[in-house]
């Protein structure tokens, strides 16, 4: 019984040493390089295309109604006023008239205080300030990620001052 105690002794402690004790130890080289990583750039997004408004600044200023050029390109008022509007018609008469024009007949207004002008100024000064940086941390990170020597597809940045 103590030979059979001693054979199974044996055999499991082959069995757990893994047999190293047969062909020696093996070196195990540990290598350091860099792993190209390919990351999918985004797209980047259209340009912004905005349609300019137009902005009527209108006094009650009188319109200066100058008389008509000679052929030597002198004013001379015997040959009458270059428009015919009437006596005393201001700048407020005239857009009230183009406005007419232009809408069928009805006039709308829609107008703001000159601070709140200011305040609408800044504001979209600071969301060109935005949308610049926002652009700048793109393109920074699209040129980091890219392999060397690679510019992304398509990318052109200016910068304006």
């Amino acid at each position: 019984m103590i030979a059979k105690n001693l054979a199974t002794l044996i055999a499991l402690t082959i069995l757990i040493s893994g047999c190293a004790g047969f062909g020696g130890s093996k070196k195990v080289e540990i290598v350091s390089k860099p792993i190209k990583i390919d990351i999918m750039q985004p797209n980047l997004p259209r340009d912004i295309n905005l349609i300019e408004p137009r902005w009527y600044v209108v006094s009650e200023a009188k319109i200066a109604n100058p008389c008509k050029k000679n052929e030597e390109g002198k004013r001379d008022c015997s040959l009458g006023k270059e428009n015919d509007w009437p006596e005393g018609y201001t700048y407020l008469d005239r857009f009230m008239d183009d406005m007419k024009e232009l809408n069928g007949g009805k006039v709308v207004f829609v107008a703001m205080s000159i601070g709140d002008y200011e305040a609408m100024s800044e504001n979209m000064q600071e969301l060109r300030r935005y949308i610049r940086e926002l652009g700048e941390v793109i393109v920074y990170y699209r040129e980091v990620t890219l392999p060397d020597g690679q510019k992304g597809k398509g990318i052109v940045v200016e910068k304006k001052d």
